[in-house]
C-alpha cells in the first residue's frame, strides 16, 4: 500500500487522502480535535464525536464532514475503511484501511489505558502499523492510574484545607476534562476557565458522562479548584492570588527539570498518550509485518523494535535508506 511522507503527515496517493495533515488539503482524515492535527480541509473523514468537537471548536461546516461510527465500514475507490477508538481524548480515532489484500493501521495520537473521558482503545490487526511514539523512550513508564488519581485528589484536598486555591493546568481539550472528571467524582468544587468550560460542554454533548460545569467569573470563588490551560498562569487573576498551589498535568512530568520549565508547584504524569510499555503492547496487539514510527522518539523506538525482531522504521531518520533497498516492502517516499 503506497504511502507518501509529507512534512509531519502521511498520505495515501491512490486514495487521495492525507492523514492528520497540518495544511489544508482536498481530503483528510482527522484523528481528533487537537489543533496540531487539524486544518481547514475541503473534506474531513472523522469519528462522530470528533465531528461534533470540530464543529464546536473550529466552526467546521457540517457538509465538509464525512462521519463514521465506530467499526462501521465505508469503501472509497476499493479501499475499505474503518475507524477504531484511540483512547487519546473524546472521539480520537485510529483508521484502518484495507486495499488489495493489504491493511494499514494509522494510530494518530493514542493511549492504551482506560479513562473517564475517552472511549476505550481498540487495536485491530493490520499488516502495516503507522504509530505515534511521543513517549518512545524506556524511562517513560507512568505510575498506575489509581495512584495518579489519588495524588491529584490529595493535592487538591490539602490545598482546600489550608485555605489555598488549587489550580490544575491542562490543555483545554482532553486532560482538562479528565482531571475535571477525577475531581468531580470525588465531589470536590471546581470552576473552569472559559476555554475549558466550552470544550467540557462540547465533550458532554457527545455523550461523555460529566457533571454540569461551572464557569469561572472575574474572581475565583473561595474554596474552589480551578482548571485552566497553562497560559492562564500568566494572567493577573493568578499572579495576584497569594494563597494558591499549582500543578501541571503532563506525561513530561517524568523528564528532568519539568517542574522548573512549567514553573508550577508540582506535576502529575497524567497523560493522554501511551507510555513506553503501552507502545510495546500496541505492537503486540496489532501484530504488523511492518511498522513506521512518527512523532516523538521515532528513531529510538524503531531501533528498540528492530532489536526485538520487528521490521520498524522512523519516517524521519536515516534508517529509511535501508528501507528503500527492500523492494518487497510497500513503497514509501518522502515528499517535499
Amino acid at each position: 500500500m503506497p504511502l507518501t511522507f509529507h512534512p509531519r503527515s502521511l498520505s495515501l496517493p491512490k486514495l487521495g487522502m492525507q492523514l492528520d495533515p497540518h495544511r489544508a488539503c482536498p481530503f483528510a482524515f482527522v484523528s481528533h480535535g487537537h489543533a496540531d492535527h487539524f486544518a481547514r480541509h475541503d473534506k474531513i473523514l472523522c469519528s462522530v464525536p470528533t465531528g461534533h468537537i470540530l464543529r464546536r471548536r473550529y466552526s467546521v461546516a457540517k457538509d465538509r464532514l464525512l462521519l463514521l461510527d465506530w467499526e462501521d465500514q465505508i469503501t472509497i475507490d476499493g479501499h475499505h475503511i474503518q475507524l477504531f477508538p484511540a483512547g487519546h481524548i473524546t472521539g480520537s480515532a485510529m483508521i484502518r484501511i484495507e486495499h488489495d489484500g493489504e491493511s494499514l493501521l494509522y494510530t494518530g495520537d493514542f493511549k492504551t489505558r482506560d479513562s473517564f473521558t475517552a472511549e476505550s482503545p481498540v487495536f485491530p490487526q493490520a499488516d502495516i502499523l503507522a504509530m505515534e511514539t511521543t513517549f518512545g523512550l524506556p524511562h517513560f513508564i507512568f505510575p498506575p492510574t489509581e495512584k495518579i488519581h489519588t495524588n491529584i485528589l490529595t493535592f487538591a484536598k490539602e490545598g482546600l484545607e489550608l485555605g489555598e486555591t488549587p489550580i490544575f493546568y491542562a490543555y483545554s481539550l482532553g486532560k482538562a476534562q479528565e482531571v475535571y472528571a477525577i475531581l468531580t467524582r470525588a465531589k470536590l468544587p471546581v470552576v473552569l476557565n472559559k476555554s475549558v468550560y466550552e470544550m467540557t460542554q462540547a465533550v458532554r454533548e457527545t455523550g461523555i458522562n460529566l457533571t454540569e460545569p461551572k464557569l469561572l467569573g472575574e474572581a475565583i470563588p473561595p474554596g474552589t479548584i480551578v482548571i485552566a490551560p497553562p497560559n492562564f498562569g500568566k494572567t493577573p487573576l493568578v499572579k495576584n492570588l497569594k494563597a494558591k498551589r499549582t500543578a501541571m498535568l503532563s506525561g513530561w512530568a517524568l523528564t528532568k527539570g519539568a517542574q522548573y520549565r512549567y514553573r508550577v508547584d508540582t506535576l502529575f504524569p497524567l497523560s493522554d498518550h501511551a507510555d513506553f510499555p503501552g507502545l510495546l503492547k500496541t505492537v503486540e496487539k496489532v501484530s504488523p509485518k511492518l511498522i513506521y514510527t512518527l512523532h516523538g522518539s521515532t528513531r529510538e523506538f524503531a531501533t528498540e523494535l528492530r532489536a526485538r525482531g520487528h521490521d520498524a522504521w522512523s519516517i524521519y531518520g536515516n534508517d529509511q535508506l535501508e528501507l528503500f533497498g527492500k523492494e518487497e516492502l510497500p513503497k514509501f517516499t518522502e515528499g517535499r
